[in-house]
This record gives C-alpha cells, structure tokens and sequence, in this order.
C-alpha cells in the first residue's frame, strides 16, 4: 500500500474492533482480581490468629480459693477473658448452657473440670478447653470436660451449619445476578417469581444432602421446617437487596453485592472462627451484619429451641428495610429517563415512518448502528 492509499474500511473497522475486543478482554482480568483480594483481606486477615477478646468465663468454687486463679486467668493475655466467680456448679452449668458464660471452670482435688456449650461454638469451646487445660496441666491433673450442649455426632465441627449459610448467600446472589444477564427484560413480578423459588430451593437441597444424606441437620419435623423457613427467608432477603442495587446503581451493584454477601459476610459470621476470637473490625460486623443473624438462627433453631431467633429476623428484615430506603432514590432517578425517553419515542416513532428510505448505491451494504 503507497502513502496514499488509505486502509480499505472493511480493515479498518475490523481493527478498530479487535482493540477494542482486546481492551475489554485485558479489563476482565479486573473481575478475579477483585475476587481474589476480597477472599484474602477478609477470610485471611479474619482468621489467620484467632486470640480471645473479653471471652466470658467463670471459676467455681469458694472465693477465698478460687480468686488467684481468677487473677491470673484474667490476665493471660491482656484483655483476653473477662472472669467472674461462681459458688455453684448447677449455675455454671445453666449459665453456659444458656450462652451467658463460654465456659467454666471447677477446681477439684483429683480432677478439675471445664463445661463448655460446643453447640454455641465448636471454636469457641475448644479454645476454653484449651485454656484450662494448660491450667489443670500447671497443677499436673487430668482435665474433665462436661459438655452441656454438645453438638450431634455427625456434626461435630458445625462446619456444615456454616456452609448452609453459605449456600443459602449464593442461592440468593446467583440467582438475581443469573437473571440480570440472561433475562434483562424478565418482568419484575416473574423475576420476582424465580427469585422466591430460588430461596426456597438453595436450603431445602441444602437440608436433603446435609439431613438425610449425611445426617448432619437432625431434629424434630417442627425443628427442621423452621430452619427451612429461616433459611428461606435468608436467602429471599439476600437476593431482594441484590436486585435493589441491580435496580438503583446499574453494574456498580454487581461489585457491591460480592462484598456485602461473599466477602464481609462469611468472615464474620462466626461459623469457622468464633466471634470472641475475631480481629476487631470483623468482630463489630458480626454484631449486625446479615450473615451472622442467618448462621444465629440456624444453631438457634437447632440447637438452643429457638432461643432468640426473633432477633435474628429483625437484623435480617432491618438489612432489606435499610437497603430499600438507601436505594429508593437511586432507583427512582434511574427510573425517570427510561419513562421519559419511551413518551418520546412513541411520539417520534408516526413522524420517523413517514420518511423516505435513504438511497443506497449498487453494493453498498446497510449501516447498522451498534447497541
């Protein structure tokens, strides 16, 4: 090709678009690393050196013998157990039963004894084993433990519980996100529709793999019905917000969501690693944040008769609550220009079909306009 010849158009737009393909394919490379540091600043920084934060214990026994342990305990390490002194092992053992206390420890001649709840937390409780058990090391005895709510058998880690959880936050993500590409123009009352349905199947295949098929979620039918409704609930409550930064902030939700329901929402939950023994910021999440309220509900529900599962609910219709007030503005500005461009079109579209057809010469092919 001389100087003077200019490219054929066919050529050039057909450089023109693999830039472009290539720009977006290099932009792409965005998405795993969002992922990927996401995963490692919230799960590694959450759970790499569990330490214990102002944990709940007691020692029993007599005051006058009891209280230099209680010193010493309290002060190994700084700020780490918040320690009372009790008289009576049934208190103990209602008190830790009850959640109030992470456990207790009970002096003895021969062999002392720790109570712990494992039900509450299997973490949590093998940290307080662990801790007087040095204790009943130092004094060269043996160490009892007495464990008042202990989980079932085949579910002695709690680690299912937690991936419940986790099924039920990606049942609910997935499920809007799946249905903001594949059906963009879906009618919200059916994408409503799939929504409900897709909450009320991520738990119940849940259940039907981690109950029956591998007996992990045991309990009475009364029992088992409420953790399916919680669950559902859960997740119905994760895929509405989900739409509602869909609807009020376009593609700037899909990156919120992950953090809100992947990323922030599993390291502070509570489930691999106790609260008490979180890094602080995960530690203030776990008051509030959703998914904490959703693995609350399911050892509520399963394990302690559903002591306090109305708080649970409450943090989770607060999240929807809270997040359809934040969004109601957004979505009704993004509302207003798609209703005010169709008036236009329609009043547009008589004048358009009046027009005469442009001419073209032999050969030359019809410009489309791209989307």
């Amino acid at each position: 090709m001389t100087p003077t010849e200019t490219p054929e158009p066919g050529r050039a737009s057909g450089s023109a678009r693999n830039t472009r393909e290539m720009r977006l394919a290099a932009l792409t490379l965005l998405l795993p690393l969002y992922v990927a540091v996401g995963f490692a600043a919230n799960n590694i920084g959450a759970l790499h050196a569990p330490k214990p934060h102002q944990v709940k214990v007691a020692i029993v026994g007599a005051p006058a013998t009891t209280a230099p342990l209680a010193r010493a305990l309290g002060a190994r390490p700084k700020n780490g157990f918040a320690v009372s002194q009790l008289v009576s092992v049934t208190q103990a053992r209602r008190l830790v039963g009850a959640r109030r206390l992470a456990g207790a420890y009970v002096p003895g001649r021969n062999r002392p004894t720790v109570i712990v709840a494992s039900a509450a937390s299997p973490s949590l409780a093998n940290f307080v084993e662990g801790a007087f058990r040095q204790t009943a090391a130092g004094e060269n005895r043996p160490l009892a433990v007495d464990d008042v709510r202990p989980l079932p058998p085949d579910n002695a880690s709690e680690t299912p519980n937690f991936f419940f959880l986790v099924i039920c936050s990606l049942g609910g993500f997935l499920s809007v996100t799946a249905l903001g590409f594949v059906a963009p123009a879906l009618t919200e009352w059916r994408r409503v529709a799939i929504m409900a349905t897709a909450s009320l199947l991520a738990p119940l295949i849940a259940y039907l793999i981690g109950g029956p098929g591998y007996g992990t979620f045991t309990g009475s039918l009364g029992t088992i019905v409420a953790m399916l409704g919680m669950g559902a609930l859960y997740t119905f409550a994760v895929a509405i917000i989900t739409r509602l930064l869909q609807l009020g902030i376009g593609g700037l939700g899909r990156l919120i969501a992950p953090s809100l329901f992947i990323f922030l929402n599993f390291s502070s939950a509570g489930g691999t690693v106790a609260p008490q023994l979180l890094p602080g910021f995960w530690r203030f999440l776990n008051h509030f944040w959703i998914g904490a309220a959703g693995l609350d509900a399911n050892r509520n529900i399963l394990y302690f008769g559903g002591a306090g599962v109305g708080t649970d609910v409450l943090k989770i219709l607060a999240w929807v609550a809270t997040w359809a007030a934040l969004m109601a503005i957004p979505i009704y500005l993004r509302s207003r220009p798609r209703v005010r461009t169709g008036s236009n079109a329609s009043a547009i579209a008589p004048q358009a079909a009046s027009l005469p057809a442009p001419k073209r010469t032999r050969g030359e092919q019809p410009r489309v306009r791209p989307i």
